[in-house]
């Protein structure tokens, strides 16, 4: 009997494994995975489809060493392949290194399964011995490695839990900063969100490079305890909305959450513009239209909450200045002032950093109309109005690129904006 042409043979296969492979890619995309993922799994299907396809042929059985140099490219792919769907879909780090050993186990396994027998088997018990016994090894060589990894300790977690709620009757300041901090990792909150370079999870916003300091405490109260009323911007999917729980109201007591409120709004940066969205795919406020359009509420003085800052009486509503002295925001060459000690020569305004535009915002300018307004009125509406200001020298559609997002500020950063006075509350 003629046997199927390949191509014959691989349109069959094809056919066979698409509704299987259709059926995975909906499930993942159910469970609102990365698109990568939904990919990945499809077409492992299919290529296994295709690998069913080949012509069958005799084969040789390898030696020892035939068995790695031919397994071992293929786990290494397979390995950087868990490595990277793992931190695509949010796992820490830990938990990747644990897949990808994993993978390796599954080496060893299968180099044990295909290593030549010593002996021909007796009888069926002779060979299911050998195969659990082989089993027995792979999962001694797993739980080996992963031993190593940081471990869960009931006994810890029992201290946690049955540590009194925090008080805050007495405390001052900086004692309540520090209480609040403490919920914060009692809570686990690290295992979603990092705090400038702390933690190992993009799963949530990075409340640090967020600066979600610069929120009001109701709004940082808010969202602890409803979390999905009010999504963070590039965390609007299925997967991220269900992320955060949703007890944190009936689990902490109010003077927890004013604690941990209190160490939130710790969290700013006077060097950079908030960044937002999911990591990798980020941006700062100077490129956020949404930002920008309030931006320009506060630089016309029609914010509620800013009432009596008006950018546009000096600066001009039309970006030309209404008052001799006033910055030019239309020139992008235009340099800082020289009424102030810390100067900084010969920077043209389209290059000024983000902390130039802080100070001069934040701590005003001396001798002129323009106070410090950052003590007056919250940040978070000044940082707003500087990112509308750019957009009179570089408008937001004329732009060819966004800005990069800042890197990470360290510990010794944040130690160093604390001695330089770079922050106005006396607190930070």
């Amino acid at each position: 009997m003629q046997q199927p042409s390949f191509f014959k043979n691989l349109i069959g296969m094809f056919l066979k494994f698409l509704p299987l492979a259709v059926v995975i890619w909906l499930i993942v995309a159910w469970f609102g995975l990365p698109d990568i993922m939904r990919w990945a799994l499809a077409g492992v299907v299919m290529v296994y489809a295709f690998l069913l396809a080949l012509p069958s042929k005799r084969l040789a059985e390898k030696s020892f060493g035939q068995n790695i140099k031919f397994k071992l490219p293929i786990i290494i792919v397979v390995a950087g392949a868990i490595w990277v769907m793992a931190g695509k879909a949010g796992f820490p780090v830990w938990w990747q290194i644990e897949f990808v050993s994993f993978a390796f186990v599954g080496l060893a396994f299968f180099i044990l399964l295909d290593t030549r027998a010593l002996k021909p088997e007796k009888s069926t018990s002779s060979w299911v011995f050998r195969l659990l016994t082989t089993y027995a090894l792979a999962s001694g060589l797993f739980i080996a490695i992963t031993a190593q990894l940081p471990q869960f300790d009931p006994q810890v977690e029992i201290e946690k839990l049955n540590r009194p709620p925090i008080k805050l009757s007495g405390l001052a300041g900086p004692e309540v900063i520090a209480a609040g901090r403490e919920v914060f990792e009692n809570n686990k909150c690290f295992n979603c969100h990092k705090v400038f370079w702390e933690g190992n999870s993009d799963r949530g916003p990075n409340l640090g490079s967020k600066q979600i300091g610069l929120y009001s405490e109701e709004y940082i109260r808010n969202q602890i305890i409803d979390p999905r009323a009010d999504q963070a911007p590039g965390f609007e999917d299925k997967k991220s909305k269900k992320a955060m729980p949703t007890y944190y109201e009936e689990d902490l007591s109010e003077d927890e959450i004013h604690a941990l409120v209190s160490y939130l709004k710790t969290l700013r940066d006077p060097t950079h513009m908030p960044v937002e969205g999911k990591f990798p795919n980020q941006w700062t406020w100077w490129d956020d239209p949404k930002i920008i359009a309030e931006g320009k509420v506060v630089f016309e003085g029609a914010e509620p909450a800013t009432e009596g800052l008006n950018c546009a009486v000096c600066h001009g509503k039309d970006g030309i200045p209404m008052m001799t002295g006033a910055l030019d925001f239309r020139n992008a060459e235009q340099h800082d002032t020289d009424k102030m000690p810390d100067q900084l020569k010969g920077v043209p305004l389209k290059e000024w950093p983000d902390a130039l535009w802080y100070k001069r915002v934040t701590r005003g300018v001396d001798n002129t109309p323009m106070a410090p307004w950052g003590m007056i009125f919250q940040h978070l509406y000044l940082w707003k109005a500087e990112a509308y200001a750019r957009t009179f020298h570089d408008p937001l559609d004329k732009r060819a690129e966004k800005r990069p997002v800042p890197p990470i500020p360290t510990k010794e950063d944040i130690a160093k904006w604390k001695t330089d006075g770079l922050f106005l509350d006396p607190l930070l």
